[in-house]
């Protein structure tokens, strides 16, 4: 308890956390609503609860002071709480306390506590306006006996000077920064002298995912450790035919992670009551990371493939170094894309306590409400017109966050998913969600929160069009499924779980025939009808894909199944595209026609070396192929579109298994080549929950095919535990390679 007390008065010596936050954000009504709110709204000081001046809340008078008892010291008991709150981790070193749990106060007064004539009542303030009108002044009384779940306290023990309080919270009460007041009332005979004590320090409530009353509530130790309490993660890129894992340090434990969360909430200006609903917080959260000119944001979103100007979104190891910039900028951050921005939603919520992951979707929509299909364009020459299409992406990432729905009808907790990178507005909004994953599933798109819009990234399919030369456009074939292989980190383990059937039923079931019935009912959808020909004796197939080394070779197969011979003209070329499905430049094409007799089958192959393409496509860019062929005779038409993801190099990380927080310690980082062309200004970085960050290492020379090259870097831990180290490597021609090793941090006894 003395070391508590040592360590209060250490903190109380620095600036506050208040005084961190004011400077932050200037005043956030007038950056929200203009500098003159003279008339719009009542102006008063920011928190005008101050135990300076006598105030409209208490009236306390400090006329008399004889009687008063006053406290000496208060110790908040910050470790044992934080241990039983689970939240010893946070760099924050104020209290953090867990919504509706227990915890423990110590008052040492000037004098002995008198039960007969002394009272205590402790308040607890949040928000710029306090007010127990709105909530956001809680008084707390003595009880007989302290509940879970319902704000009040108990005198556990009162000897001398010294009075031990045992405190509980609502289970709904307000999230975020509240400064702590004790009144005392001495009452002798008529008379009753009154004193109020402000705690230095601020204090941290927080969603709590363990206790049953919380709409947060968890069941499942193993879930709550996973999707609350683990600083690392997995989230799953590349194209559902070739995917890859890349390595995340949500690191929301860090200093930064939490005060960024509640910066983002104070600048919201979120209604204090509001800030007790998960469901308006998870969403504020999720509008405040893309960001726009307008409302701005923490990340500032770019697949334009130039990135000198700042970070490259694959450059980031972590959500700790992009919010730490984003507190000292005050603007959005460059660069992100979907599945960083998703990675720093998920810490953010996490630092808050609502149980959040991130969610991959491969050949995911966007752009539509379900309202159409999704149009791929081709000219009378079979050439694509990619300007005119719109897009399937090869994977999306978003979030889900785990709470109870009491807003909506019975059936829909869980599982809520919300999107901070829409492509586009929802009723003039860029924000998705929370929806409920049980809506999505059902089709129930009338339940808003944009359960439309993610329904639609899952299920709106792709049609082929022709275009003549005066513009006539005809729909002649249908693409494949969309919205599939559903992918997140399975609890516990580094694998993949498969979320696909959570979003949606079977293809081809009944189930799901009902719901796209009732969906496009809801959405007013209109499908074209696709235009057939009489005779369809060509079946056409595309093989092949990447080989080892990097190379591409892309397999048009036509096999005539009629009783006549067919001349079919084609068309394959092949693009750089990003993983938005947006192109950027031609790599190589091959136009031919071919001759199939009855009953045999012939192929056309496209073939790319990597060395012929590796070096004209942006960075963090793929190779799509884009086919068409029309048989001559009869008409039919084919088309598909297919993206090529190359096998990364090879990544290692070696470390000693264990290391002082504190000290020095090393890790060894191994690139290995496994591409047939040099790798240029390549550079390794290295992050991990707690680490000292330290900035990347440029390899001095290429990294040759088949060779490898060894990094020694060195590396400082700041806390206590078993944690993963992430490596990450990158140049100009390949990204997204990464290495996890773990590694144990012990506590250094000597401080």
């Amino acid at each position: 308890m003395d070391r508590d007390k040592t360590k209060d008065q250490n903190i109380s010596n620095k600036a506050t956390i208040s005084e961190k936050f004011a400077s932050y954000y200037g005043n956030v009504k007038s950056l929200l609503l203009g500098n003159d709110l003279t008339g719009r709204r009542q102006t008063c000081e920011e928190n005008p609860f101050s135990t300076e001046r006598e105030t409209q809340l208490t009236g306390f008078k400090r006329d008399k002071e004889e009687g008063h008892l006053k406290p000496v010291s208060v110790d908040l008991c910050r470790h044992g709480n934080r241990l039983a709150h689970r939240t010893a981790e946070y760099e924050v070193p104020n209290l953090i306390l867990r919504r509706g749990q227990i915890f423990d106060l110590h008052i040492e007064f000037q004098r002995e506590f008198v039960k007969a004539s002394d009272s205590i009542t402790l308040k607890f303030v949040t928000g710029s306006r306090p007010t127990q009108s709105r909530g956001s002044v809680v008084a707390v009384n003595q009880v007989d006996k302290v509940q879970d779940g319902v704000w009040g306290f108990q005198i556990v023990s009162a000897k001398d000077k010294s009075v031990s309080l045992r405190v509980s919270s609502d289970s709904d009460a307000i999230v975020g920064r509240y400064e702590l007041f004790i009144d005392t009332i001495h009452r002798a005979g008529e008379d009753a002298e009154k004193w109020r004590h402000k705690h230095p320090d601020d204090i941290f409530l927080i969603f709590n995912p363990w206790h049953s009353g919380d709409t947060v509530y968890l069941p499942g130790e193993p879930e709550r450790t996973e999707f609350v309490l683990n600083e690392t993660g997995r989230i799953w890129l590349g194209a559902v035919e070739k995917y890859f894992v890349r390595p995340w340090n949500y690191g929301q434990f860090e200093y930064v992670c939490l005060i960024a969360a509640i910066s983002i909430l104070d600048r919201s200006e979120l209604a204090d009551r509001a800030r007790g609903n998960p469901a308006l917080v998870t969403r504020t959260i999720c509008r405040a990371i893309n960001y726009t000119e307008s409302n701005g944001g923490v990340i500032q979103a770019s697949w334009s493939g130039k990135y000198d100007d700042a970070v490259a979104p694959f450059a980031w190891t972590g959500s700790p170094s992009i919010l730490e910039e984003f507190l000292k900028k005050r603007k959005g951050v460059k660069y992100g894309q979907c599945w960083t921005m998703a990675a720093v939603t998920t810490t953010l919520l996490r630092a808050l306590g609502i149980p959040s992951r991130c969610v991959t979707c491969y050949r995911a929509v966007h752009d539509s409400d379900y309202s159409g299909a999704v149009n791929t364009h081709w000219s009378q020459d079979l050439r694509p017109k990619t300007d005119m299409d719109d897009a399937i992406w090869n994977f999306h990432v978003w979030n889900e966050a785990w709470l109870s729905r009491f807003d909506l009808p019975e059936g829909y907790g869980g599982w809520q998913a919300l999107d901070p990178t829409p492509m586009d507005c929802s009723e003039g909004v860029v924000t998705c969600g929370p929806s409920p994953v049980m809506a999505i599933l059902k089709g129930d798109l009338y339940l808003g929160f944009e359960t439309k819009y993610l329904f639609a990234e899952l299920h709106g399919g792709r049609v082929h069009w022709q275009v003549d030369a005066d513009g006539n456009m005809e729909p002649f074939m249908g693409g494949r499924s969309v919205g599939g292989a559903i992918s997140t980190k399975c609890v516990g383990t580094i694998s993949r779980d498969d979320l696909t059937y959570k979003y949606k039923y079977l293809e081809g079931s009944k189930e799901e025939a009902q719901v796209l019935e009732k969906a496009g009912k809801l959405c007013y959808r209109k499908a074209p009808v696709l235009k057939r020909v009489a005779r369809e004796d060509v079946i056409f197939t595309l093989e092949g894909g990447p080989e080892k080394g990097g190379d591409i070779r892309a397999i048009l197969r036509a096999k005539n199944s009629g009783t006549e011979g067919r001349i079919v003209d084609v068309y394959m070329a092949a693009l750089s595209t990003f993983y938005t499905g947006v192109t950027a430049t031609e790599v190589k094409k091959v136009v031919t026609s071919l001759v199939i007799e009855p009953k045999t089958d012939t192929t056309t192959v496209l073939e790319i070396k990597c060395a012929d393409f590796i070096e004209q496509k942006p960075t963090d860019s793929h190779v799509t192929s884009y086919v068409m062929a029309k048989v001559r005779e009869t008409g039919q038409r084919y088309a598909t579109v297919q993206t090529y993801t190359l096998d990364r190099p090879h990544l290692d990380i070696k470390t000693e298994g264990r290391a002082v927080t504190g000290q020095n310690f090393t890790v060894v980082v191994r690139v290995t080549n496994t591409l047939s062309v040099p790798l240029t200004n390549g550079t390794i970085s290295v992050d991990g929950p707690g680490l000292v960050r330290a900035t990347g290492i440029k390899l001095k020379h290429p990294v040759e095919p088949g060779e490898e090259v060894r990094e020694t870097i060195t590396l400082t831990a700041r806390r206590p535990g078993v944690k993963e180290i992430i490596a990450v490597f990158y140049c100009r021609q390949i990204c997204n390679v990464a290495a996890v090793a773990e590694i144990d941090f012990v506590k250094d006894e000597k401080n």
